[in-house]
């Protein structure tokens, strides 16, 4: 369907519209956009990932923005040809003249950024684009000139110490000595399990003297080839105990659909389409140290999906990650309700307790990318571990997000971690057998600079926040992950430098664990409990068995509970204002304060902290 717009309106209107294309689910960047722009005095919409672009188009129609923010994080070439296209629809349709007073932004990988820029005499429309930099307040001082702010001097001097926090020195020092002369790279090769160990992901916990090692891989391809081959190199060169295949956006929508893919773009990952294709990956990986291999998690009929990993040999010494609340219409990214798909997450938990796989519910990680303040996050550790008891699960990996969002710093990282840790441990007492808690921890993508050898110490620096949590796996995030999606080489690198900071941290535990019991974290984290418990009850009482006040240690029964979740998220208790759908988006402002702990404020400026109390009195 062509949507025609014609009109004679001209787009002056101080007001930001921004959307990602091509369904990528990345939305971070533009919602941080839109918070400075509201700082600058410009309303803003930040619109869902779609496949097609007409409630962009319905947007603009409706707003008739003067500045629009487009962003395509994936593949470089598609994302120039999304560009294309969309642009040339604005002619198409009307919509936009080229003569209109409207300012375009482009966001995008280094790559995509180089590909728009040799074309910009091309394109029907001036595009300012929009790359990364190795400093944040390069970016911060781009986007308010963009933006025209008139005040900018004063945003940037508000928002100075929020963007870098004070952190630990000694962390400094020690990532310096991570990736000095590129030694890193002397590291030795993992070493290769047991055959138990090999079919059972405890046991490969149990045997390895550093955190399991895992990453994300599946190169976008018109083939799952590149994959196979990218695979067999990392199983061979040691470097990683799990593999999650990444998956692309139509392998998780249309997985045993081959037809549907056809005519379909198709990227974010490896485009497996039949049980056939999970074979021939699954394969790959047996060889070398015979890493265990996971998949991404698909949008819908997930417990079938299950099935056929298990048996092309899948799963099999892996976790699986199930979300709760997101892939559906909350993020854009699968066709389902809310509550449709918390019912599915559900039985996607249960079956793989019943199977004995330990099971990840990442959560924490989604919020974090939409502006929720720390309170949620500690709340949401507490609601996965509440569905992961109630489900059956006897090995829960908890996943901590360092430096997410990019402004987080190292104090409240440490208090937000260590508070969800706690709650979660807590609320798993809600059963007899409590289940064994994993904890994970990784970098968060947005925190890495584009500068290579920066991007190098920060990952070092980093891991060694990371291991004062005592994972039990590290989930390796390559130091090019700002630059350019991760080659099988960028992986290996990666996991070598992981491997070293791991063993200077081990060097060094005793004077870096002092910083766990520095009184900001210690002051911090009771405040996240105690704002948590208040909120967990109030969540509680949606469950009309709920008698009253309890100790945490026995709100799991009425926390755990399908129907009070997508209760609690409908009625927007549980909410953030990155939120893209609207009829989900929390009413209220996010911002790191002191610290780069992320508190609910009253506004941007005075930044005074909102209660849990507050906040939930006004909803009503």
């Amino acid at each position: 369907m062509v949507l025609i717009f014609y009109t004679e309106e001209c787009m002056n209107n101080n007001f930001f519209v921004a959307s990602s294309l091509a369904n990528d689910p990345h939305t971070e960047g533009m919602h941080n956009a839109a918070k400075i722009a509201k700082l600058a005095g410009i309303d803003s919409i930040v619109l869902k990932p779609s496949e097609n672009c007409d409630a962009f188009f319905e947007a603009i129609k409706e707003h008739q923005p003067k500045y629009i923010g487009i962003s395509y994080r994936l593949t470089p070439k598609i994302g120039y040809e999304q560009l294309v296209k969309v642009l040339g629809r604005f002619v198409e349709t009307g919509l936009l003249k080229p003569e209109d007073d409207v300012k375009i932004s482009f966001a995008g990988l280094p790559e995509t950024i180089a590909m728009v820029r040799e074309n910009l005499s091309s394109l029907p429309f001036k595009v300012e684009l929009c790359e990364p930099y190795p400093e944040v307040m390069d970016r911060l001082a781009e986007t308010l000139e963009f933006f025209e702010a008139p005040n900018s001097d004063e945003i940037i001097n508000n928002l100075r110490d929020e963007i870098a926090p004070k952190g630990i020195e000694l962390l400094d020092q020690l990532a310096d000595e991570v990736v000095r002369l590129d030694d890193y790279k002397n590291e030795e090769p993992l070493r290769i399990p047991s055959v138990k160990a090999m079919q059972d992901f405890t046991t490969r916990i149990k045997e390895s003297d550093i955190p399991l090692l895992r990453s994300h891989f599946g190169i976008p391809s018109n083939s799952i080839e590149p994959t196979i081959e990218g695979i067999r190199m990392l199983s061979e060169a040691r470097v990683l105990d799990e593999i999650s295949l990444g998956s692309s956006d139509l392998s998780q929508r249309y997985y045993g659909h081959p037809e549907l893919f056809e005519g379909r773009k198709n990227d974010g990952g490896v485009p497996y389409k039949t049980k056939e294709d999970l074979r021939l990956l699954y394969l790959a990986s047996q060889c070398g140290n015979f890493p265990a291999m996971k998949p991404y998690c698909h949008v819908v009929d997930i417990v079938p999906f299950i099935h056929d990993c298990l048996d092309v040999g899948m799963l099999r010494g892996a976790h699986q990650a199930i979300p709760l609340f997101w892939f559906n219409e909350l993020d854009g990214r699968g066709p389902y309700t809310v509550r449709e798909s918390i019912y599915e997450h559900f039985d996607a938990v249960r079956e793989l307790a019943s199977l004995g796989i330990p099971v990840e519910m990442n959560d924490p990680n989604q919020w974090s990318s939409r502006l929720a303040h720390d309170t949620l996050i500690v709340a949401s550790y507490s609601l996965i571990s509440a569905v992961m008891t109630m489900c059956g699960v006897n090995n829960m990996v908890l996943q901590m997000q360092f430096n997410k969002p990019k402004e987080t710093g190292d104090y409240a990282d440490l208090a937000k971690m260590s508070a969800g840790l706690q709650m979660a441990s807590r609320i798993s007492m809600g059963r007899s057998n409590p289940a064994n808690i994993i904890v994970e921890a990784r970098t968060g993508i947005e925190s890495l600079s584009p500068d290579m050898k920066k991007a190098k110490w920060q990952l070092g620096r980093s891991t060694l926040l990371q291991m004062m949590m005592n994972p039990n796996i590290l989930h390796v995030v390559s130091y090019c992950e700002a630059n350019h999606a991760a080659t099988p080489e960028d992986i290996i690198d990666s996991s070598k430098l992981v491997r070293r900071a791991v063993r200077i941290f081990k060097q060094h535990q005793h004077d870096i664990m002092n910083e766990m019991n520095n009184p900001i974290v210690l002051e911090r984290r009771d405040y996240l409990i105690k704002e948590c418990t208040y909120l967990l009850n109030e969540i509680a009482k949606l469950n009309s068995n709920y008698p009253g006040l309890v100790p945490i240690e026995q709100l799991a029964p009425y926390l755990g509970d399908a129907n009070v979740l997508s209760t609690a998220i409908e009625s927007k208790i549980v909410s953030s204002p990155g939120v893209i759908n609207h009829k989900y988006k929390g009413d209220f402002i996010t911002s790191p304060t002191k610290y780069g702990m992320v508190n609910l404020v009253d506004d941007y400026i005075s930044k005074n902290i909102i209660s849990e109390k507050e906040r939930l009195y006004n909803l009503k």
